[in-house]
């Protein structure tokens, strides 16, 4: 079991990125936000220059947010050159994110800490960025409420979300053609005449390594009380009992590759890209990294299609809106007034609608805040497709911000797939599941 969800954990990052190479900006001093420090002929003194660093992954050449992560530090060293974010590369997610949590450990967090989770605010390491937020109603405004809802623990808001997209269902419209299905489908039916018509001409419909976690919590989520039963811990609802039944159609009937328990990550996208697949679920990197990346037919993109997920229940066609990287502060910054205003005046540099709507241009990646994608001008139209399944939604959603959500959202049904991968039934799935979530407290 802690292969599968390590691999689970590591396909979780390579879903936002392509294969990278160790490469990168190196450890960089970048000036940012200026607090009205001493000046000498118009220069800030060397000793009243405030340094905050951040270790992160993301200022890595061949990273999706590269030319982002320069926009940022350029621009709040030119509107701010009072303060100097050091920027130490850790070139890998897993690594990063390992480093981190050692450092903090050892009594030196970052002062802004990348993929901060909630076992980190649980160790006492993030700071509650809660009452600056409300000091600031202006700028707390500009944040999407249903994404700070899965940063936050009993009300207590410990990081910002850089990075946040629809885990939208992709379409490889020429398949459906040439199966003879008309339509997208947009339920649950007409979902499973179209996988028999895809079999029938030699294709699969979907891979679960890429996409079946959110096929699972969209078939919840559109059951009335699906959402609520995993908020409040109860793993066995009968809304669960009803997504691991439907998902069982898929493998009974063979609509899943028949070694799917050892595909991987990248072997499951790449299924995708061969057009051997029909369709899978994931984030809005998918279009750079896998729908027009190497590998791709030059064409794939124009035979591409974005939706919510069929509706399965009461609720509808639906979207599940996802918080993918949280951004947090250090809580010892609480201790240095200086560092804190500097580090707050960072974060609002970067968390607002006006630096989220460039995030997007440079990264095709949304963060935790509301903008009008359809207004923006310069984006790419399969971007603005892609983003645009959230309005398209019956019910779109984030899942809960409960400890079991926040630290296995990705993959908090796996257990349970993996069962009906195995040739086991429902209930020994439910078993599975239960088992594997009762490791996690409910708040």
């Amino acid at each position: 079991m802690s292969s599968r969800i390590n691999r689970i954990s590591n396909a979780k990052q390579l879903s936002r990125r392509s294969a990278l190479k160790a490469a990168g900006l190196g450890a960089a001093g970048l000036g940012v936000a200026g607090l009205g420090l001493p000046r000498i002929g118009g220069q800030v003194r060397a000793q009243d220059q405030i340094t905050l660093r951040y270790q992160n992954h993301w200022s890595k050449e061949t990273d999706a947010h590269y030319e982002g992560m320069n926009w940022l530090y350029e621009s709040f060293h030119a509107a701010n050159p009072g303060i100097t974010i050091e920027n130490i590369l850790n070139p890998d997610s897993q690594e990063s994110r390992q480093k981190i949590l050692a450092d903090c450990a050892a009594g030196d967090c970052p002062d802004i800490i990348h993929e901060a989770g909630a076992d980190m605010w649980e160790g006492g390491y993030l700071l509650d960025l809660t009452p600056h937020l409300d000091a600031d109603p202006d700028w707390k405004a500009q944040l999407d409420p249903n994404v700070l809802g899965t940063t936050a623990t009993d009300g207590q808001i410990w990081a910002l979300s850089g990075e946040v997209s629809p885990m939208s269902t992709i379409w490889n419209t020429r398949i459906l053609e040439e199966a003879g299905v008309s339509a997208i489908p947009t339920t649950w039916d007409e979902l499973l005449a179209a996988s028999e018509q895809i079999v029938a001409i030699g294709k699969l419909p979907t891979s679960w390594e890429v996409g079946g976690v959110h096929q699972f919590n969209n078939i919840l989520a559109s059951q009335p009380g699906g959402l609520d039963a995993i908020a409040a811990g109860q793993f066995d609802a009968p809304q669960v009992v009803e997504a691991f039944t439907r998902l069982k159609v898929f493998v009974d009937n063979g609509w899943v590759p028949a070694n799917e328990l050892e595909l991987t990550w990248q072997q499951s996208v790449a299924l995708f890209v061969a057009e051997e697949t029909a369709f899978y679920l994931n984030g809005a990197w998918t279009i750079g990294n896998e729908i027009t990346g190497e590998g791709a037919a030059p064409d794939l993109a124009d035979n591409v299609a974005f939706t919510p997920y069929v509706a399965v229940g009461e609720n509808g066609t639906t979207v599940e809106t996802k918080q993918t990287t949280g951004i947090g502060l250090a809580a010892s910054l609480a201790g240095d007034e200086a560092k804190l205003d500097a580090a707050i005046t960072f974060f609002k540099h970067w968390f607002n609608t006006e630096s989220a709507t460039e995030w997007i241009l440079l990264t095709r990646s949304p963060m935790g805040v509301t903008v009008d994608f359809e207004s923006i001008e310069g984006v790419d139209p399969m971007l603005i497709s892609f983003l645009s399944t959230v309005n398209q939604a019956d019910h779109p959603y984030s899942l809960p911000g409960t400890r079991s959500m926040q630290e296995r959202g990705w993959d908090h049904p796996q257990s349970g797939l993996d069962t009906l991968l195995a040739g086991g039934g429902v209930e020994e799935a439910v078993e599975t599941y239960v088992l594997e979530m009762s490791n996690y407290a409910v708040e």
